[in-house]
């Protein structure tokens, strides 16, 4: 049976150096428990209605993960060994599309694209022996993440494919962007609230003033996107109810004072589509 109708899944979000704490407090915000961040990983527990949740509402996280093991390693055969282990056969359907991800640190064994071969070579012969007479790769992306830190090996699944900075608003960009969770990282730590007025006197393309805005009217930054994990067919289609549950909390304020100002006007016009594509530009005033 799928693991994603496991009803306590270990899950994990990762976030940039720096702004752990931020998202540990979004996820407290949330309902959740999460742990202390070790090597940019916050876990927590939760069912795949949550892996929806935290896709659609988190504003500083990069990635959402099911973790499905954790070992320790120091050789390639040992690596091979405990891969195996993993009940893959109850995580992938029959025709799915495997990728590794890898990433060490402090590990004896950091080399990546070592790393990524015998993990999808033990992933396939794992599911070899329970019946998978081909693995076509034809179906569903299932992208792995192995992530080594002081020899000890987290193998986890990415459920939201494109990083979550992409809100699917920014089109274009202009010179040095500065990410969409970084920005709402620094709103957050800066704890601005809608009752003061925001101003940002080198918008660029507009990325923390339309942060801001969606931060005061609660929009969630994954409304307008999608996500790897709604792709699975062996998995529960709930992408749609957190998206619901999202929509209506979004709030209209109608007294906000976001302004963000530039000299470069290609830069404005930038800034200004990509407010109306976020749907907020209503709210801020470009200059």
């Amino acid at each position: 049976m799928s693991i994603f109708y496991d009803k306590n899944l270990s899950l994990s979000v990762t976030a940039a150096s720096g702004v752990e704490a931020v998202t540990k407090r979004e996820l407290q915000d949330l309902g959740y428990v999460p742990s202390a961040a070790v090597n940019g990983r916050i876990c927590f527990s939760g069912d795949f209605s949550d892996v929806a949740k935290c896709n659609v509402n988190l504003r500083t996280a990069d990635r959402v993960y099911v973790n499905l093991g954790t070992f320790s390693a120091t050789t390639f055969d040992e690596l091979f060994d405990c891969v195996k282990t993993i009940a893959w056969e109850n995580v992938v359907e029959p025709h799915g599309k495997i990728t590794v991800n890898a990433k060490s640190a402090a590990s004896k064994l950091f080399a990546l694209s070592a790393i990524q071969s015998i993990t999808k070579k033990a992933v396939c012969e794992r599911l070899k022996q329970k019946g998978f007479s081909s693995i076509s790769e034809t179906g569903a992306d299932y992208r792995i993440n192995m992530n080594f830190f002081r020899d000890v090996c987290t193998v986890s699944l990415d459920t939201s494919g494109i990083g979550l900075h992409k809100r699917g608003y920014r089109m274009e960009t202009g010179e040095a962007p500065i990410r969409e969770t970084l920005a709402a990282a620094i709103l957050m730590l800066s704890y601005w609230n809608k009752n003061r007025v925001l101003v940002d006197p080198f918008t660029g393309s507009g990325t923390i003033p339309i942060e801001a805005a969606l931060i005061a009217t609660d929009t969630a930054p994954g409304l307008k996107r999608e996500f790897l994990f709604d792709t699975w067919p062996n998995a529960p289609k709930v992408l749609s109810e957190a998206k619901e549950e999202a929509q209506a909390k979004v709030k209209d304020e109608t007294d906000l004072r976001i302004s963000g100002f530039d000299i470069d006007g290609k830069a404005l016009k930038l800034a200004v589509r990509h407010a109306k594509l976020a749907g907020v530009d209503k709210y801020v005033h470009f200059q």
